[in-house]
C-alpha cells in the first residue's frame, strides 16, 4: 500500500526532477574532472614510415602527453615508458594526410584509477611522396683562404658520388651534397683528410657512406705581370761587322705571384740571333725570349726587329818610324 504513493509522488512534476538528477550528475563530474592533478610531459615522436612513402613535410620531433589523476597517483606519473607513434606505413599513394598520434602507456600508469590522457596535437598533417634513390655529387666545404701568394689548386674526393633516397620532390631538387667544412686558412702545402658528410636536410638519407677522403692541392697563386724598356741584345755578330741598332721591347708573363715578385729580367731576356750573317745590310731577326720555367709567356711587343749590319772598318796602323825621320 506504501509503494502505490510513492509512485505517485516519483511520477508528480517529473521532468523537473529528472533535470535535477542529471544536473546533479553533471556537478559530480565537474567536481571530480576539475578536483584531479595533472602532469603534462614532452614524448619523443616514432615516425613509422617503411611502406612506399616517406613523408615529405614537418613533422615534429616530440608530442606533449598530458595525464590527469588523483593529487596520490600524479607523483607516480613519469615520462618513462610512454611512447608517441605515428604510422604512415599504411598509405600506398601520394598526398597530403591527417595522420593520428598513438600513445602507449606502461602498465604502472595504466592501472591508475582515476585516469584521463590526452595527447597534443591529436593528428598531424603529412605530405607522403614516393621514396626515390638517386645518385648525386659529394662536394667538399673549403673554410677560410691558404696563406698570401697560395691558392687551392685543385680538390677531389673519395669516393666521387653518393647515394641518397627520401621524398620524390627534394631528391630530384638536390644537386650534391656537402661535407663539414674543411680549414685551409694560412696553409702552403696540400693535405688529404677523412670528413663526414654535412646532410642539411634531415628528410634526405644517406645510403651505406658517411665520411669520404678529400685531398686538397696548394700551390703557389698565379699572376700576370708585365715587364717593360727590356733592351733587346744583339748576340753572336761576326767580328767582321758592326751593328748600332738598339731597340727595347717589354714583355708580359704569368706564373706564380710570389716568385715573379722577386724576378729580374737578364741582359738576356730578349735576344736577336746574328750568327748566320754573312755580309753587311739590313735584316729583318726574330726576337728570342728567355724566361724561367716555371712562368709562361702571355705576350711580347717586338717578335721581329730590322738590324742594319755594316762591315767593321780596318784597324789603322801607327808609322812609328815617320816620327824617327822627321827629327
Amino acid at each position: 500500500m506504501k509503494i502505490k504513493p510513492l509512485l505517485e509522488n516519483l511520477k508528480l512534476n517529473w521532468p523537473a526532477k529528472a533535470i535535477s538528477v542529471i544536473v546533479a550528475c553533471l556537478f559530480y563530474l565537474f567536481n571530480r574532472y576539475t578536483s584531479l592533478e595533472k602532469k603534462s610531459l614532452p614524448v619523443s615522436l616514432n615516425v613509422v614510415q617503411d611502406g612506399e612513402m616517406v613523408c615529405a613535410s614537418h613533422i615534429p620531433s616530440s608530442v606533449s602527453v598530458t595525464i590527469r589523476t588523483s593529487a596520490e597517483n600524479i607523483t607516480k606519473v613519469t615520462g618513462e615508458n610512454i611512447f608517441a607513434q605515428l604510422d604512415m606505413s599504411w598509405i600506398t599513394q601520394e598526398g597530403t594526410f591527417e595522420i593520428p598520434v598513438v600513445v602507449d602507456l606502461p602498465p604502472n600508469i595504466v592501472e591508475l584509477e582515476p585516469l584521463q590522457v590526452t595527447v597534443f596535437p591529436e593528428k598531424i598533417k603529412a605530405r607522403l611522396e614516393k621514396n626515390t634513390l638517386r645518385t648525386i655529387k659529394i662536394s667538399p666545404q673549403l673554410i677560410g683562404k691558404p696563406a698570401d701568394g697560395y691558392a687551392v689548386e685543385s680538390v677531389s674526393v673519395t669516393p666521387e658520388y653518393v647515394s641518397v633516397y627520401g621524398p620524390r620532390s627534394i631528391i630530384q631538387s638536390i644537386d650534391s651534397i656537402g661535407t663539414e667544412g674543411i680549414p685551409v686558412d694560412e696553409l702552403t702545402q696540400s693535405f688529404k683528410q677523412s670528413v663526414r658528410l654535412a646532410n642539411a636536410n634531415r628528410l634526405v638519407k644517406i645510403y651505406d657512406v658517411d665520411s669520404a677522403e678529400v685531398a686538397v692541392n696548394i700551390d703557389y697563386e698565379d699572376g700576370i705581370k708585365e715587364y717593360k724598356s727590356l733592351i733587346v741584345l744583339l748576340r753572336n755578330l761576326p767580328a767582321n761587322f758592326e751593328c748600332d741598332t738598339q731597340k727595347r721591347g717589354s714583355i708580359t708573363l704569368r706564373g706564380p705571384r710570389l716568385l715573379m715578385n722577386d724576378w729580374t729580367p737578364n741582359p738576356d731576356t730578349l735576344s736577336v740571333d746574328l750568327s748566320e750573317i754573312k755580309e753587311a745590310g739590313e735584316y729583318t731577326l726574330p726576337v728570342s725570349v728567355l724566361i724561367p720555367q716555371e712562368f709562361h709567356l702571355v705576350s711580347v711587343s717586338l717578335e721581329n726587329i730590322t738590324v742594319n749590319v755594316k762591315n767593321r772598318p780596318p784597324a789603322e796602323v801607327v808609322d812609328e818610324t815617320a816620327g824617327e825621320g822627321e827629327e
